[in-house]
């Protein structure tokens, strides 16, 4: 069964650099092509560099982009689209900055705003691109947290100014009380959970976490009247992903870069907007 499995990947990665016509593949490359996760990829101790051995195909060296293609490429994308690209659109256009480099998207674009490779689109566009995306949930359940998030913010408390000691430079603003200011990691999103269904604004009550391998958390849905098993990111992507589908209901993250996602998820980020 496990030689089938990696047949399968060996054969996938064939076709992948085919389509590409390319000799030489990276890891990226096939995530963005390929039928199989990180989590099959490596699972059972499989490894990247001995798979592509099989298939005949030289494993590609990464080389570090420069931000000079990055704006080029953002330039080109925004054209082609009459817009500004959004965060689920990232690898589609080759727009995987290192965060040590830029943050987040937005402010990638800010900077080539700022050195002239785009053209500001208008006040508060960017806010906009980000926010046009829905999460693909059931219409009960986004009902109830726009009702939730309203009721909410009308018993807001007053946020807390910023740290004065503090490394951090984005403070993005939630509108949630008691967690006023965006999280930056997965334990700030584990945070943010866990008031989302104290406060009733998710109708989850959270009955397990976990803090090993398995899934983050089990909880019950109060709309459905069942339980369910609930993976806690930070950014989905695909390349980060590393269970089996049909181990999880939900993913709850920050951030997706996985739009095709086949499990409902939740992004908060957009919600809380």
């Amino acid at each position: 069964m496990e030689s089938d499995t990696t047949q399968a990947i060996v054969e996938d990665i064939k076709r992948v650099a085919h389509l590409l016509g390319k000799a030489t593949l990276s890891r990226s490359e096939y995530y963005q092509q390929g039928k199989f996760t990180h989590y099959q990829i490596y699972d059972g101790g499989r490894n990247w560099t001995i798979l592509c051995e099989l298939a005949g195909i030289k494993p590609e060296t990464k080389q570090p982009v420069s931000d000079e293609t990055y704006f080029q490429r953002l330039a080109k994308a925004t054209e082609a689209l009459g817009r500004y690209p959004r965060a689920s659109e990232r690898k589609k256009f080759g727009l995987n900055i290192s965060k040590r480099r830029h943050p987040t998207l937005t402010a990638f674009i800010e900077k080539a705003i700022e050195l002239g490779y785009v053209e500001d689109l208008s006040e508060g566009k960017l806010q906009k691109t980000s926010e046009s995306e829905a999460a693909d949930l059931p219409p009960e359940i986004v009902r109830l947290i726009k009702n939730a998030l309203h009721k909410s913010r009308k018993q807001e408390r007053p946020v807390p100014p910023i740290p004065l000691n503090t490394k951090r430079t984005k403070w993005e603003r939630t509108g949630l009380s008691g967690f006023p200011y965006a999280p930056q990691e997965e334990q700030g999103v584990l945070a943010l959970f866990t008031i989302l269904c104290s406060e009733h604004i998710l109708p989850w009550q959270i009955l397990d976490l976990s803090a090993g391998k398995g899934i983050d958390a089990t909880c019950f849905d109060e709309t459905g009247n069942r339980e369910i098993q609930v993976e806690l990111k930070y950014i989905l992507s695909k390349g980060s992903w590393n269970h089996p589908f049909d181990d999880i209901d939900y993913v709850v993250c920050w951030e997706n870069r996985w739009p095709d996602f086949p499990k409902p998820v939740i992004e908060i980020c957009k919600l809380i907007r």
